[in-house]
Formats: C-alpha cells, structure tokens, sequence
C-alpha cells in the first residue's frame, strides 16, 4: 500500500498492510514550513519522507472582510530576544489590547496579554464587525498536489468556538468567567458557532473529499479545568454539527484534544468523528491508550500515543519499547496511527531529539506489520 491507501483505509475501518505513522507537524511534503527550509532538521525531513504516512497540515482562508472596518494600532519591537507586537483594537465603546511576543529560535507565538480581562470586553469584541470572505483554497489545492495521490492526506485545522473565546481570554480568567458567567459565555460561543457554520460551509465547496479535518479547542472545556456537564454545553452541541457536515462532504473529522479526556470520553464518542488525537497518557492525561481501545476503538480511528516530551528527552531503549508497547495496544483490529503528542519547534534540532524520531520511527515500521 502506498500512504494514501493506508491512511484511508484506516480511516474507513479497514486493515492496513502496516500501522501508518504520522510525524504530526513534521510535515515531509511541505516544502515552506519551517523544518524544511532549516539544516538541523534536514537528515531527519528526509527519513520522515522516506518512511511515514504524510498528513499535510494546511489551512483554508476564510477572510473578515469587515476586518478593515477596524480602527487598529500596532507596534513593534525587541526585547531581549523576543519581537513583541502590540495591538490596540478601538471599538466604539472601548479598546482591547493584545501583546505577542516570538524568538528566531522556537517557531511559537506567545501571548503577553490578551485582548477580553472582563465582561465589558466581551461585549466590545463580540460587536466587531464580522462577515465571511471567499474561501482561498490555494494551500489545500497544492497539498493535493505536492501529496500525488500517493503520499498521505491534507489535514485542515478548524477551530470550534471555545477555541476563539479561550484565547481571547487568559486561560484561568476564562475559567472562571465560564463557571461565574455561563450564560455570557454561552451566548457568545453561540455566536461564534454560527460564523463557523457559514465558515465551514464555504470551506467544504472546495476539493475537501478525503481530506481530514482536525477540529480544535475542545481541551479548553475539558476537566480540571471545567465539568462534563459544561463540556458538553460547550463543546458537545457544537462540534457534533461540524463533524456531520464534513462526513456529509465526503472529508473525516478528527477530534484533538489534549489533557484529560477520561470524563468526556463518550461525549467524544457521540460526536461520532472518524478520529481522535493526541491520546496523551498518564500522568499528561488520565486514561490509557488500552482503555481507550476497548471504550473508543472500534467506532473511532485513534491516533498519537507517544509524548513529544519522550522523543525530546529519552533513552533510546526506554523509546523504542514505549512505541512497541503503543503498536501492541493500538493495531488490534486496525483504526489506529501511531503518531507523537505534538512536534519539536526549537532551533536547532537537537541530536538526541533526531536520534529518537528514528528510532520511532524505525521501530514502528517493524513492529506495525499485519
């Protein structure tokens, strides 16, 4: 089987020839991301090309057109090793600001400040003018082509609501303004939902058959940080709409979620998504590839298993045996990729970090065998 075939018949239920690996955000094909273009990572770009099953990571834009209607200062400079950016949004009523910082050496943006502290904010930004642009299908159009067929599948991120609002927020405000003031919360994400509708319905008039869609931001409402009970006013009502459209287009939803998703478990499984990712263990989650095997398995295709933390700081052996023990629990009866948690974003790469993706890598082409 070529990686295509591998991947789809995974996806659909079916017994591959081989467990398919995924490198996540390494993406092989992707000749303009950064790990591409960057030497340290060359020798590894190369294997991973050679060897695994590519999910192409790209984006299809979906512009505000009402964007340029904002009143928008920025500024801009350096501290330390950091380029900060500061946005000042004016709204009529108030101003929101956000502060962004990045280094050269890790491919990350972070946030300083965020741009909604309170409930006056929430209003402010909510009431920012917002209507839907053509959808710019040129970065999904050229993973088709990069992939030929043959080589994997595009994998579009779309961000479900509380993936907007968390962010807008820093996180632990967002708690408690989701546990004080639900039903400000609530009618907010309703809000959002609908743009992500029209959003969505846009995006899925282009070449989206077969492609995966991993939908982001139900982490943000997972315990600790927020009960089942808001889990699923949350997240459940929303998400359960968005994977029906993209299987009604003919393209696999999947699920991403990190943390704990023991208690949310078969919220998840109502959702009825072809997929699920990371499937962090404990003590980074809280239930265990085996269980969610017996619980999840046969209705969903269940991909990651191995924490980035492991690649980047493990012996070699202690390696290898983690990703045979995930190919002994996670083949059984086919719907599961082996992948890791998240993907290395520092410069350079650094030799024990290669060394183990190879051994990954290595040790799941011998043991993924059917």
């Amino acid at each position: 089987m070529n990686s295509t075939e591998r991947l789809l018949c995974c996806l659909r239920g079916e017994i591959p020839d081989r467990v398919p690996i995924s490198t996540y955000e390494l993406v092989g094909w992707n000749g303009d991301s950064f790990e591409n273009q960057e030497p340290s990572y060359r020798r590894l770009m190369d294997f991973i090309r050679q060897h695994t099953d590519c999910m192409y990571m790209c984006e299809v834009a979906v512009p505000n057109r009402r964007q340029r209607d904002y009143q928008v200062e920025l500024e801009r400079y350096d501290e330390d090793n950091q380029h900060v950016t500061r946005t000042i949004i004016h709204t009529p009523v108030r101003s929101l600001t956000k502060v962004t910082s990045y280094s050269d050496d890790i491919k990350t943006v972070w946030s300083r400040e965020h741009p909604v502290k309170n409930l006056a904010d929430l209003a402010a930004y909510m009431k920012l003018p917002w209507e839907a642009g053509g959808p710019d299908f040129r970065e999904l159009e050229k993973a088709w082509e990069r992939l030929d067929d043959t080589r994997g599948l595009p994998l579009l991120s779309f961000e479900d609501p509380i993936c907007e609002l968390a962010e807008a927020f820093e996180f632990s405000n967002f708690m408690v303004h989701a546990l004080e003031h639900t039903e400000a919360v609530t009618a907010a994400l309703d809000e959002l939902h609908e743009r992500r509708v029209e959003k969505l319905k846009m995006i899925l008039t282009g070449p989206v058959r077969n492609a995966i869609f991993r939908i982001v931001g139900p982490e943000y409402a997972t315990p600790p940080y927020l009960p089942p009970e808001l889990f699923r006013r949350f997240v459940t009502r929303y998400v359960r709409e968005y994977v029906r459209m993209i299987q009604d287009a003919g393209a696999f939803a999947r699920i991403h979620s990190h943390g704990k998703i023991a208690k949310v478990a078969e919220q998840i499984a109502q959702m009825a998504p072809d997929a699920l990712d990371p499937l962090e263990p404990p003590p980074d989650g809280d239930i265990e590839l085996a269980e969610l095997k017996t619980s999840l398995g046969k209705r969903i295709c269940l991909m990651g298993g191995i924490e980035l933390k492991h690649l980047e700081h493990g012996e070699g052996e202690f390696v290898r045996q983690l990703v045979r023990e995930a190919i002994e629990t996670g083949k059984r009866e086919g719907r599961f990729v082996i992948m890791p948690t998240a993907a290395p974003i520092n410069i350079p790469l650094s030799g024990r970090t290669e060394d183990n993706y190879l051994r990954f890598i290595e040790t799941a082409l011998e043991a993924g065998r059917y």
